[in-house]
């Protein structure tokens, strides 16, 4: 028994070790002081999406582009939408900015079955689940 309970803080440290991410970040994101003294942009514009233009936006004008959420999750100062592509998924980050207001702060891409993706290849990935092309 004491042998166990000697183990037990190196068995909780490797379990929460096997839970953590590998480290690497594939996202795109602002700042926190950016986020908090900026204007929420009410649109993104025509142009090309990228994982670059999702930023600074409120989640209006990102389902005016984009469409709803394949899930999404409330929280009282933050909301996470998740978008799904054919191989992977794109989370949008909202935080309240100091107006209150929702707006998106960081852009992330992760493999269907696991690991970072590239932000952009996954933005049009959805985008192509959105509107797949007529044939």
């Amino acid at each position: 028994m004491m042998r166990f309970l000697r183990a037990a803080p190196l068995m909780a440290s490797l379990l929460l070790a096997a839970c953590a991410t590998d480290g690497t970040s594939s996202g795109v994101g602002m700042s926190n002081r950016d986020l908090a003294s900026a204007e929420p942009l009410k649109e993104i514009g025509s142009g090309p999406l990228t994982p670059q233009s999702l930023l600074g936006v409120v989640p209006d004008a990102l389902s005016a582009r984009l469409g709803a959420p394949s899930f999404k999750r409330t929280e009282p100062q933050a909301e996470v939408w998740q978008y799904a592509g054919a191989a992977c998924s794109l989370f949008i980050y909202f935080y309240k900015t100091d107006s209150g207001a929702l707006a998106s702060s960081y852009v992330d891409a992760r493999k269907t079955l696991g690991g970072p993706a590239d932000p952009a290849s996954c933005l049009g990935e959805v985008v192509t689940q959105k509107s797949p092309p007529v044939s």
